[in-house]
């Protein structure tokens, strides 16, 4: 009887901890879609400055939000991450390889089915081209952050399984850059799978050392290398 009441409360623990998740990462996410057109606006109508700059500063500003209510935990991760360098890094690597393997095969395939690329990355070749110095702001260092702390460290306060963590975020992660890339055709969604095999990897290396810096050096490592491939062709 003893043991069937501990089932019980371990399982409502679990279940307020996955309202409580769900809650922060709606949130979140909301805050993520407001926060920057808002201040952006501002900016934007008050200085009279390009809509790119004012789309930065409320950027930002997000961030800057993002590092005030989790400062405690991202200190605390950053001192980890610290002493475990090398073993993070390195496993993180083996994952990216896989995830970025799985990502440019898929890539290929669906380009030449569609006959185009994603609509996300085409927005982002034509973003970083417009601005070098805002692209790589905006691509290197402001996506990984806020992308990282939304589909990875948010999305872990609702899915606590190691299995399947990986799986949920991959989709979820692609989903977005689908979703909200203004596709053309139903075949874009398709993207989700290199998207996904990207999120995954992430996803996996952050469940595997409960680091957020693990998944998010790698995520700016993946977004400089796209940056430097795109700037050459500018």
């Amino acid at each position: 009887m003893e043991n069937n009441e501990k089932i019980v409360v371990n399982e409502d623990t679990k279940f307020q901890k996955f309202l409580k998740g769900l809650g922060i990462f709606i949130l979140t996410f909301m805050g993520y879609l407001l926060i920057p057109s808002l201040v952006g606006s501002v900016f934007y109508y008050s200085l009279h400055i390009s809509e790119n700059s004012a789309m930065m500063i409320g950027n930002t500003a997000f961030v800057f939000i993002l590092i005030i209510v989790y400062r405690k935990m991202l200190l605390g991760k950053l001192k980890d991450y610290g002493r475990n360098f090398s073993r993070y890094f390195s496993d993180g690597i083996k994952c990216w390889v896989i995830g970025f393997a799985v990502m440019a095969v898929s890539n290929v395939i669906l380009s030449y089915v569609t006959g185009d690329i994603a609509a996300n990355e085409e927005a982002n070749r034509e973003f970083i081209s417009g601005n070098l110095f805002l692209g790589f702001y905006s691509v290197v260092i402001m996506a990984p952050f806020v992308e990282e702390m939304i589909f990875r460290f948010g999305i872990r306060r609702m899915v606590f399984s190691d299995k399947w963590f990986p799986l949920v975020t991959a989709i979820m992660f692609g989903l977005a850059h689908i979703v909200f890339a203004n596709t053309s055709s139903i075949l874009e969604y398709f993207y989700v799978i290199p998207y996904g095999a990207l999120g995954y990897a992430f996803g996996y290396i952050y469940a595997k050392t409960d680091n957020i810096y693990s998944s998010m050096v790698l995520h700016a490592l993946h977004n400089f290398i796209s940056f430097m491939a795109v700037s050459f062709m500018v």
